[in-house]
């Protein structure tokens, strides 16, 4: 009885962690790769299993490629995180991958989850590109469905979205017919190939290669009085890229849309005072200080639009709106000295 109970017990310690291997859901297996990758950790080594749940990390020298088990093909690009969160979903944490996925039935689908939102497809081969908080999917063939906020959109072939954390996706556009779109499109194309190019100094720019054209493409949906599409652009933009001088000047762009075009004065001033506290150094610093007491007199706050016109003098006692300035305290002093005028 007692020998009995002593083999149950040794059964339920140590069983567990000799066969915990044999529980462990497949994926698939590495083909090939570059540099040195690790799974969880240790080094790949050649034709090694892949299974749900590791974590595969790439650095700048090295590139993986895995075989799922029913053909699909996996290009992990540089610099990239990813977990393998099930066997049809993958969780892109950071960096690049490329996927070719076999045609799915109506009751299968894949996914790749990252920090901007959801990739769904039926059957395609799609680039993402990721960061923490953002994201763009380049479809060469089939269709991707971009989900997030509970807004999907659908990325035909050719065709370029983008999402971010807490940013809905963007309508999908060319990028076959646009020169920078198609460079963004053939740098991820390389940097998932079998061997790591030697134009890795562009991939690294890529984060503000997309930052800038979000930026160009604002003037374009303004001029189409897309002024919300705009925003969007704009604050994926501001995820992408880690430059201060850039940060400010989406912020800036922000609150002249928010301003003039949706006259949503709050929001926008709240724009132009995180550019005045965190980033006092950038040459959009001045302009914000100049725009916020602008707005306030605009809004017809006389006063606050005097401190606010102050404080510039006193910031900038020589500065690009001086004249400006001048005139407006002249302005907001005779408003104040005669209520009638507001009435007109």
């Amino acid at each position: 009885m007692k020998k009995t109970m002593w083999i149950n017990i040794l059964m339920l310690v140590f069983v567990p962690s000799v066969y915990a291997g044999w529980f462990k859901i497949p994926f698939g297996r590495v083909v090939s790769f570059t540099g040195n990758p690790v799974i969880n950790k240790r080094t790949i080594r050649p034709k090694q299993k892949v299974f749900v749940g590791d974590l595969v990390v790439t650095d700048t020298n090295s590139t993986v490629k895995i075989k799922g088990k029913k053909g699909d093909i996996f290009f992990i690009g540089p610099d990239t995180k990813i977990i393998i969160k099930d066997k049809e979903d993958l969780k892109l944490k950071d960096g690049t991958l490329r996927s070719i996925i076999h045609k799915l039935t109506p009751k299968e689908a894949f996914r790749v989850s990252t920090g901007g939102g959801v990739a769904g497809v039926k059957g395609t081969e799609f680039i993402v590109y990721s960061n923490e908080h953002a994201s763009a999917v380049f479809t060469k063939q089939g269709k991707v469905y971009l989900k997030n906020k509970k807004i999907s959109v659908t990325t035909n072939k050719g065709q370029m979205s983008q999402s971010a954390y807490n940013v809905a996706p963007i309508e999908p556009v060319s990028f076959e017919d646009n020169g920078t779109l198609k460079e963004m499109y053939n740098t991820l194309l390389n940097v998932t190939g079998l061997q790591v190019p030697k134009e890795m100094k562009k991939f690294k720019e890529l984060p503000e290669i997309i930052a800038r054209w979000n930026i160009t493409f604002t003037n374009y949906l303004i001029d189409k009085k897309k002024f919300n599409e705009a925003l969007k652009y704009l604050n994926i933009a501001f995820l992408f890229t880690s430059r201060p001088e850039v940060k400010a000047e989406i912020l800036y762009q922000k609150s002249i849309i928010k301003t003039r075009f949706l006259k949503d004065y709050h929001s926008g001033n709240l724009d132009l005072e995180s550019i005045i506290t965190n980033y006092p150094r950038s040459k959009f610093c001045e302009s914000a200080f100049f725009q916020r007491g602008f707005l306030k007199f605009e809004e017809k706050k006389y006063k606050k639009a005097i401190d606010y016109l102050t404080e510039y003098k006193k910031r900038f006692p020589n500065g690009r709106f001086e004249n400006e300035v001048d005139l407006l305290i002249k302005k907001c002093m005779k408003h104040i000295s005669n209520p009638t005028l507001n009435k007109q």
